[in-house]
């Protein structure tokens, strides 16, 4: 069989790392300096334009970004204009309440015209109650009063109006009364002078229209001052 090559003893460059990489160092100096060598031997270097880089204005130009002072800051709402903000919203408010409650002072009576009418209108005729003249004649206040009654029951008894679908009120019916020609204004007049004794006010409308009123205490105050007024001869 043939013989062995002999061994070859490796470098004593490579014999350590800081060895072999201060060879490299010097094999990469070697090639550095022979490119360069050849770059600046290159005739054709002087006709290559040299490589200028812009300024820094130049590059913020090109960036597009805006320089100069930054604007001011915004300024803080002192408290006058705070007191003048609320005191405007506060006006404004007023003046819608003012506005609001105008206009319903306004239409409030024609409101209430238009009600009255309609009822006018769909309130029922009265029944026949026209006595004859004699009767009429001696028709005295106890009597009316106790018709008025017989009417209101008959008819039946409301408020805040004088007549409606759903009856009269006291007033009303005592109109109702003397349209019918079934009393003289002289009789309903000395009959209302007992009422209003009966009731303790003059303003019968108002008594009539009271919250708590009921029909049953309307017929006991006109049947009290009919007994009131037939004590009294009238």
């Amino acid at each position: 069989m043939p013989a062995a090559p002999p061994a070859v003893p490796a470098p004593r460059t490579f014999w350590s790392g800081e060895a072999l990489a201060a060879a490299v160092d010097e094999v990469f100096a070697e090639a550095l300096a022979e490119e360069l060598t050849t770059a600046l031997n290159d005739p054709g270097r002087a006709a290559r334009p040299a490589i200028v880089l812009p300024d820094t204005d130049t590059l913020i130009t090109q960036a597009g970004i805006v320089t100069g002072p930054c604007p001011p800051d915004p300024p803080a709402p002192s408290a006058l204009e705070d007191r003048l903000h609320t005191a405007a919203g506060l006006g404004k408010q007023a003046a819608w309440l003012l506005l609001k409650y105008t206009l319903l002072t306004l239409t409030s009576p024609l409101w209430l015209g238009l009600r009255l009418l309609v009822h006018a209108l769909a309130s029922p005729p009265p029944p026949a109650l026209a006595p004859s003249p004699e009767q009429q004649q001696a028709l005295k206040a106890a009597e009316f009063l106790e018709l008025t009654s017989q009417y209101i029951h008959e008819r039946g008894w409301t408020q805040h109006t004088l007549s409606s679908h759903r009856g009269v009120c006291v007033i009303g019916a005592e109109r109702d009364l003397i349209r019918a020609r079934a009393a003289s204004r002289t009789t309903a007049r000395d009959a209302n002078t007992h009422l209003q004794a009966v009731i303790g006010t003059a303003y019968i409308p108002w008594w009539n229209d009271r919250f708590r009123r009921t029909e049953a205490q309307v017929h006991q105050a006109l049947l009290t001052a009919a007994e009131r007024a037939r004590a009294a001869a009238q």
